[in-house]
C-alpha cells in the first residue's frame, strides 16, 4: 500500500471520483497559495538607510528606487561620500526587501517548495551579495 498515492487503493468508480476530487482540491489550493504569495511579493516596498542616517532609499518589489530622502547633513558631504552613503542605503533597502519577500512567501507557502524558492530567488537575483572590496 502506498499512502502517498491517493489513487493506489481505488476499488470502485466512486473511490476514483473521490480521489480525483480530493487531488483537484489540493491542486487548486496550492495554486491559490502560489498566486497569493506572488501578489504579496509584488506589493512589497522596502526602505533602507545608510549607517549615518543621511540617506533613505525606498524600493518597490522590482528593486526600482521609488523615493530618496536626504538629511540636511547630505549637503555638506563630498560627492564621493554622498555616493557611498546612497549606495549603502540602496543595498540596505535591498536586504530589507529580501527579508520582507522571504517572510511574505513563507507566510503563504512551504519555504522548501520550488515555488517559494523561485519567488524569493527572483528578489535575490536583483540584490546579489557584494564582492569583497580589494584593499
Amino acid at each position: 500500500m502506498d499512502n502517498n498515492n491517493p489513487f493506489a487503493n481505488i476499488s470502485a468508480p466512486e473511490d476514483a471520483r473521490a480521489a480525483l476530487a480530493d487531488w483537484k482540491e489540493r491542486a487548486e489550493k496550492r495554486a491559490a497559495d502560489a498566486i497569493a504569495a506572488s501578489e504579496a511579493v509584488q506589493e512589497l516596498t522596502a526602505v533602507g538607510r545608510d549607517d549615518n542616517g543621511v540617506v533613505a532609499v525606498k524600493l518597490n518589489s522590482s528593486g526600482a528606487v521609488v523615493s530618496v530622502q536626504f538629511a540636511p547633513d547630505f549637503q555638506r558631504m563630498q560627492l564621493r561620500h554622498a555616493e557611498r552613503q546612497f549606495m549603502q542605503a540602496y543595498d540596505n533597502a535591498g536586504k530589507v526587501l529580501m527579508e520582507n519577500a522571504r517572510a511574505a512567501v513563507e507566510a503563504r507557502l512551504d519555504p522548501g517548495s520550488p515555488t517559494a524558492r523561485a519567488l524569493v530567488d527572483s528578489i535575490k537575483m536583483r540584490f546579489p551579495e557584494p564582492e569583497a572590496e580589494e584593499q
